[in-house]
C-alpha cells in the first residue's frame, strides 16, 4: 500500500469508537465516497490497514488525501444520513443510481390557481406533483392524449390568476375540445380544481371514483336532455373500462406495492421496479448503476434501495417486495416502517421474476448498444442468440477443438472472441494426459473438465462451441452437467455440411451458407483448429527432436516421425521386434537391428 497521507495519519489517531458517517476525499477535496459505520474507528482505519481483496477499493485507498465524519447517536441514525449525503454528493466511488431525471414526468403544477399538466424530465421541489417516470415514451404519449379527452385541463404557460378572468380570447386547444379555458373563465376555480383532483385519482389508479363521477355527470345531462354531452361522458367510461381490463396484472387487495427485481453482470447492472396502484400495475420503472465493479447484489440492492426511497420516505407503499435480502436488511426496514418482504412462492415470487427479467432485458440492450458503438458484429451475435434461443446475448464464446494423429501427441485448445473479436490473452492449450490413443470423446471430457476447474468468473463464457458433432458435444455438455452449470450454453458445429447441434436435440441445425452467424462460428472454429495443429505440430516437432531416435544413424525426419507415430513412444520402440518394426514405412530388416541395437 502507498505512503499514508499526513493528515489521515494524525487523524486516525482520534477517530472516536462511535457510529457515524465517514467521508472520503481527494486531493482537491472532492468526496469520493461516503459510508456509515457502526464504529467509525474500526471501519475508517481498516481502509489504511487492511490489504484489500477487490480491485475496486485499493483503487479507492489510493486517492484518499483526507476524511471527515460526522458521528451519529446510533446506526439507524447513520444509514439515513448516508442517504441523504449520497443523494446530495453522488460520490465516484459509491454504487450510483443514474439520476432518473433522464426519464419523463407528469407534473401537475398545484401551486397555480389553475394547474398545468405536461410532461418534464426536471424534478423540482416546488409543491407540483409527479407521476412516473415512464420509461416507455409511447405509454406516455397515450396517456396524455387520454387524459386531454377525459379531463380537458390547460397545458399553455399562461399566468391565470383567481379571480376575473385577464384574457378575452381561448387558445386553439378549447376550440379543439382539450382544454376547459379557464383563462377567459369557461370554468370557475372550485370545479377545475375538482377535475385535477380526478386526474390524481386516475394516475393513482382509483378508477372506480373516477367512473363513479362521470357516471353521475352523464345522469345529470341525460336529465337535463343534453344526449350529445352524456354521450361523451358514456365514451370515456367505456375507454377507461378498456383501460382496466387491460390490466392484466392485479393484486386482489387492491394496495400499493413496490415490486423490485435486480440483475448484474460483470460492470453493469439494473434495477425494475414494478408500481402497483391500488393493486394494478401502471408502470415499469429501469434504473441503470453506476460504480457496481466488485459489488454483490446485496450492496448493490442497498444503496439503490437508500437512494431511490429518500425521497420518497413519506409516500411509502403498502409493501416492497424485493428480490433477495439487502445488506443492512434490518436497518433498512426499520428505516422504510417495516414494510420490505422478500417472498418464498406464489403470485409476489412470481412478479419478481417478471421484474427480474425486466432488468436482464435492460442489461442485453444496454450490451446490443455497446456492440454497435464498438464493432459491426452486432447482427451475427444477435442471430446467435435468436436461431439457437439462447437465454442472452452470446458476447463471450469459447471453442474447443482438440488434434492428434492416430492417438500421437494428443492436444486441445481454447480460444475465446469476445464481442467478435479474438481475445488472446484468454487462449489456452492442453496435453491430454488422462490416455493413450486416440479417442476424441475422452480428450474433449478431459479438457473441458481442467478448464471449467479453473475458470474465473470473469472469464465464464456466455456460450462454448465445441469443434465436432454429437460425440464431442455430449462429452463436453457432460462435464457442464456434473458441475450444475446453467448459464453457460453449449453447441457443437461438425465440418462438412457445417452441422449445429444443440443438446437434448436429434436433428442437427444447419445454417443458410449466407448466414453471419455461421459465418462467425465458422471463423471461431476454423480458430480454434489453427490453434490446436499448430500447438501440435510444436509438440510433434520438439518430441522428435529431442528423441533417442536421434542417436541413431541412418534415419531422416520422416522414419521418426512414422515411428512415433506407430508405437507412441521410445519405450514401446524400444520393445518391438525387428518385424513389428519392419511394418513401418520405409524401415527394412537392416535398418531395424540398427534401431534396437542403438536403444537397447
Amino acid at each position: 500500500m502507498e505512503k499514508i497521507p499526513e493528515k489521515v495519519t494524525k487523524k486516525l489517531i482520534l477517530i472516536p469508537d462511535k457510529s457515524g458517517v465517514y467521508l472520503m476525499k481527494a486531493k482537491s477535496g472532492k468526496i469520493i465516497y461516503i459510508g456509515k459505520a457502526k464504529s467509525l474507528k474500526k471501519r475508517i482505519r481498516s481502509y489504511f490497514s487492511d490489504s484489500h481483496s477487490d480491485i475496486k477499493t485499493e483503487e479507492l485507498v489510493g486517492f484518499i488525501a483526507e476524511f471527515d465524519y460526522i458521528i451519529t447517536s446510533n446506526e439507524y441514525e447513520a444509514l439515513i444520513l448516508e442517504s441523504n449525503l449520497i443523494k446530495k454528493y453522488q460520490p465516484k466511488y459509491n454504487v450510483l443510481l443514474k439520476d432518473d431525471k433522464r426519464y419523463p414526468f407528469i407534473k401537475i403544477t398545484l401551486k397555480e390557481p389553475f394547474p398545468r399538466i405536461f410532461v418534464t424530465r426536471d424534478l423540482k421541489k416546488d409543491g407540483s406533483k409527479y407521476f412516473g417516470p415512464y420509461t416507455e415514451a409511447g405509454n406516455l404519449r397515450k396517456i396524455i392524449k387520454m387524459l386531454a379527452w377525459i379531463f380537458p385541463t390547460r397545458t399553455c404557460k399562461r399566468n391565470i390568476p383567481s379571480g376575473k378572468p385577464v384574457y378575452k380570447r381561448a387558445c386553439l386547444n378549447y376550440q379543439m375540445g382539450k382544454c376547459s379555458a379557464p383563462c377567459i373563465g369557461k370554468i370557475s376555480q372550485l370545479d377545475y380544481r375538482y377535475r385535477i383532483n380526478r386526474i390524481i385519482d386516475f394516475l393513482q389508479g382509483r378508477n372506480k371514483d373516477v367512473i363513479r363521477d362521470l357516471k353521475a355527470e352523464m345522469s345529470i345531462l341525460a336529465d337535463k336532455l343534453n344526449f350529445e354531452e352524456a354521450a361523451k361522458c358514456r365514451d370515456k367510461i367505456d375507454y377507461i373500462n378498456k383501460l382496466n381490463n387491460r390490466n392484466i396484472i392485479i393484486m386482489p387487495d387492491k394496495r400499493d406495492r413496490d415490486v423490485i427485481g435486480i440483475y448484474k453482470e460483470e460492470n453493469r447492472s439494473a434495477v425494475t421496479v414494478l408500481k402497483f396502484f391500488s393493486g394494478k400495475l401502471l408502470n415499469r420503472e429501469i434504473y441503470p448503476l453506476d460504480n457496481i465493479r466488485g459489488e454483490s447484489v446485496p450492496v448493490i440492492l442497498k444503496e439503490f434501495i437508500q437512494q431511490y426511497y429518500a425521497d420518497r420516505i413519506d409516500k411509502l407503499p403498502y409493501r416492497i417486495i424485493l428480490q433477495k435480502e439487502p445488506q443492512d436488511n434490518n436497518l433498512l426496514n426499520n428505516w422504510l416502517k417495516n414494510r420490505l418482504h422478500i417472498p418464498k412462492r406464489g403470485e409476489l415470487k412470481k412478479l419478481i421474476t417478471i421484474a427480474r427479467e425486466n432488468a436482464f432485458n435492460f442489461v442485453e440492450e444496454q450490451k446490443l448498444n455497446y456492440l454497435r458503438k464498438s464493432t459491426r458484429t452486432i447482427v451475427p451475435i444477435k442471430e446467435l442468440k435468436d436461431k439457437f434461443f439462447l437465454p442472452k446475448l452470446p458476447r463471450k464464446i469459447a471453442c474447443f477443438d482438440v488434434s492428434t494423429i492416430q492417438g500421437s501427441d494428443t492436444v486441445s485448445s481454447l480460444v475465446f472472441f469476445e464481442n467478435g473479436k479474438p481475445k488472446k490473452a484468454n487462449y489456452r492449450h492442453y496435453l491430454i494426459k488422462s490416455f493413450c490413443g486416440q479417442d476424441d470423446f475422452a480428450a474433449m471430457s478431459e479438457t473441458l473438465s481442467r478448464y471449467l476447474n479453473r475458470i474465473e468468473e470473469n472469464e465464464k463464457p456466455d456460450l462454448i462451441i465445441v469443434d465436432g458433432g454429437k460425440g464431442q458435444l455430449n462429452s463436453a455438455w457432460q462435464e457442464l452437467k456434473k458441475r450444475n452449470i446453467t448459464d453457460i450454453n453449449i453447441i457443437s458445429l461438425a465440418k462438412r455440411v457445417e452441422e449445429i447441434f444443440l443438446p437434448g436435440k436429434r436433428e442437427s441445425i444447419i445454417l443458410s451458407r449466407s448466414s453471419l452467424a455461421l459465418k462467425l462460428l465458422i471463423r471461431i472454429r476454423d480458430e480454434a483448429h489453427r490453434f490446436a495443429v499448430n500447438y501440435h505440430r510444436k509438440k510433434r516437432n520438439s518430441r522428435t527432436l529431442i528423441s533417442e531416435l536421434d542417436k541413431v544413424d541412418g534415419i531422416n525426419e520422416v522414419n521418426k516421425f512414422m515411428l512415433l507415430k506407430a508405437f507412441h513412444s521410445i519405450s514401446r520402440i524400444r520393445e518391438a521386434s525387428v518385424d513389428d518394426l519392419m511394418r513401418v514405412k520405409g524401415i527394412g530388416e537392416k535398418t531395424a537391428n540398427k534401431i534396437l541395437k542403438t536403444l537397447n
